[in-house]
């Protein structure tokens, strides 16, 4: 997609950034708290294989 100049434009969706990059946060706080494999609601245990398809999950469902 172009702007009105014809230089092609790069359309981000800010939120969404803004988002990930809370949920990085979120993340490497549960790591430094020690809570990074626990669901946060249930306390269960988060797979490896869903912190590894996402390493932001924060609960299994």
């Amino acid at each position: 997609m172009s702007d009105e100049t014809g230089t092609p434009s790069n359309d981000l969706d800010v939120d969404q950034i803004a988002a990930e990059l809370d949920n990085v946060a979120a993340a490497l706080t549960r790591l430094s708290d020690g809570t990074y494999w626990a669901d946060e609601v249930t306390g269960e245990e988060l797979p490896a294989e869903v912190l590894a398809a996402d390493p932001t999950q924060r609960r299994l469902s």
